[in-house]
């Protein structure tokens, strides 16, 4: 049985969650931007509630990004000195593979295609697969760019698969599709991901021994990508 702390700070209002005894409990802010205020007080009356200490939790997820630079950087900060004062390990994940792990749960779909809004005309994008262990596996790397520029990796590029389109950044879907040499399977799907799904992807990242040390956790900018041409 893990009991799990997990915190996003990654979007206007701050969420943290307990999960434990196959139960999640939470706390949600009210207000927007107010994070590094209310993000140490609401983890104190999560674990009160619960009747736990710091030390008997095994680990601490932390929505790692791609988000609101402030909010990734009160996330993984809370993270880091929680983790390290504690001896906790810490599990950094991906805003996009926890959208993909609530594209899974809405609709049981396998491959999936995420992309979300970034700055100016970019998207975050990223490919996903399903996988019962890990929950959601990344083919590839996740890339910010414009959509004419998103790629695949060559191996996905020569099998088949019946894509389906997850998030906001699928506006302009026939950019991204022309680019891929791809169709989407159905309507894209705006999956309401919630810090539930943050721990559901934490408990089998964490059963597969992915867990980091606090020195380690840095927040997932997605500034750099790989070209699979």
């Amino acid at each position: 049985m893990i009991t799990l702390l997990a915190i996003d700070t990654s979007s206007p209002r701050c969420t943290v969650a307990l999960a434990v005894n196959n139960g999640i409990i939470q706390r949600s802010s009210e207000a927007e931007r107010q994070s590094a205020q209310k993000v140490l007080p609401m983890i104190s009356e999560l674990l009160s509630s619960a009747q736990l200490t710091l030390n008997q939790l095994d680990v601490i997820a932390v929505m790692a990004g791609p988000g609101s630079f402030t909010g990734l950087r009160i996330g993984i900060g809370v993270t880091q000195g929680l983790s390290m004062a504690n001896s906790i390990p810490a599990l950094p994940l991906s805003t996009l593979a926890v959208s993909a792990m609530a594209a899974v749960r809405e609709s049981n779909s396998r491959h999936l295609l995420v992309s979300q809004r970034a700055r100016g005309d970019e998207v975050y994008f990223g490919a996903y697969l399903q996988s019962d262990q890990a929950g959601v596996v990344l083919a590839g790397t996740e890339q910010v760019c414009v959509p004419s520029q998103v790629c695949l990796p060559l191996e996905l590029n020569s099998t088949t698969r019946e894509w389906v389109g997850v998030g906001d950044g699928w506006k302009d879907h026939q950019q991204i599709e022309s680019k891929l040499g791809i169709q989407l399977q159905g309507p894209v799907i705006q999956p309401i991901g919630d810090i539930g799904d943050l721990c559901e992807l934490a408990k089998l990242r964490f059963a597969l021994g992915e867990a980091i040390a606090a020195e380690q956790v840095m927040p997932n900018y997605i500034k750099e990508q790989l070209d699979y041409s």
